[in-house]
């Protein structure tokens, strides 16, 4: 699980990283006076660092229509 924990600290990094990016954007959509554009990077940004911090450690099983999102799987028991 080593191997899990190094993903997901580095896909938590890498949203950091991209809002970074995000902020970027912000700065010279307001420098251009493109607002709109603005207001867009400042929506994603916020999305991406929210993301980074609070998406739980929850344990996902893919299925077609809906997944199914839990804390602890009777699988591994």
């Amino acid at each position: 699980m080593t191997i899990k924990k190094y993903f997901l600290d580095t896909l938590r990094w890498g949203l950091r990283f991209h809002s970074a990016i995000h902020l970027i954007e912000l700065i010279s959509a307001i420098y251009e006076e493109a607002y709109m554009t603005a207001g867009i990077a400042f929506v994603g940004g916020s999305i991406e660092v929210l993301a980074s911090f609070f998406i739980p450690n929850e344990h996902i099983h893919l299925k077609p229509i809906k997944s199914d999102v839990h804390t602890h799987c009777e699988e591994d028991d």
